[in-house]
């Protein structure tokens, strides 16, 4: 090959390069920037992965309640239905509340509700569970539950320093 014919080829091969760079150039830094925001991406879904499959233990360790909410939906309960179940199983009033988890003043509103009474699900699910049970279960379940500590009083001092006066 010439001299002439090796430098007319390096010299094209030499503008090809530049010319097929300078075509690539505009596509080169979008595709490094896609690049980069796809790896970030991979990362984030993988991050939100593992902390799916971590929650999905943990709400596999809680306890599910065992009432099926189409039962709990349509069970109706009632001021007298309460009644008469507060006195077949036999219970104070306050008893039958520390049962069912709810306060001493809401049974006693209950029992003198007549009509469908308007529970939280929660209460209903408690009410259903407890309908199952005889007075000896349900005395059972209630000494099997903590007792709750009374309450202390502050008692206001007088004027002078000492104890005595209105309770608070």
């Amino acid at each position: 090959m010439s001299t002439f014919a090796k430098s007319f080829k390096d010299e094209v091969t030499r503008l090809a390069r530049k010319e097929t760079k300078a075509a690539i150039a505009p596509i080169r830094k979008p595709s490094g920037a896609t690049r980069s925001a796809l790896a970030d991406l991979k990362r984030r879904v993988a991050t939100l992965e593992k902390e799916t499959r971590h929650l999905a233990a943990l709400l596999a360790k809680i306890p599910q309640p065992d009432a099926a909410p189409a039962a709990t939906e349509k069970a109706r309960i009632t001021g007298k239905g309460m009644r008469s179940l507060r006195k077949r199983l036999r219970l104070a009033g306050s008893e039958f509340a520390k049962l069912l988890g709810v306060t001493g003043q809401v049974v006693y509103k209950w029992g003198k509700t007549n009509g469908p009474l308007g529970v939280r699900p929660a209460t209903k699910a408690a009410i259903l569970a407890v309908r199952d049970l005889t007075a000896t279960e349900a005395k059972a379940r209630l000494a099997e539950m903590p007792a709750k500590k009374a309450k202390a009083t502050k008692v206001k001092k007088n004027k002078k320093g000492g104890k005595g006066g209105k309770r608070m």
